[in-house]
């Protein structure tokens, strides 16, 4: 399980750039996003499913990886880049 949730945050974490480099664009002082309905579910399930499997294998050094890469992704979604 704990090798699970490393590849989960490290998925998560290259989707996340991939949608944001080639999906985002800053026109008129403003983030116009143009991600595609199913990337944006992807996405959202890779969200809720590495903080579950990071929390199931907690002690382990992979756990803390998903849980930094979580709240990085999370960090980023907030601030709105």
């Amino acid at each position: 399980m704990q090798w699970f949730a490393l590849v989960v945050a490290i998925v998560l974490f290259a989707m996340d750039w991939f949608t944001r480099t080639h999906y985002v664009a800053f026109i008129d002082s403003q983030y116009v996003d143009s991600t595609p309905r199913v990337v944006n579910q992807i996405w959202l399930v890779l969200l809720l499913v590495t903080p579950l499997a990071a929390l199931l294998s907690f002690p382990r050094i992979p756990s803390f990886v998903a849980l930094l890469s979580f709240l990085w992704v999370m960090f980023l979604s907030i601030q709105g880049h």
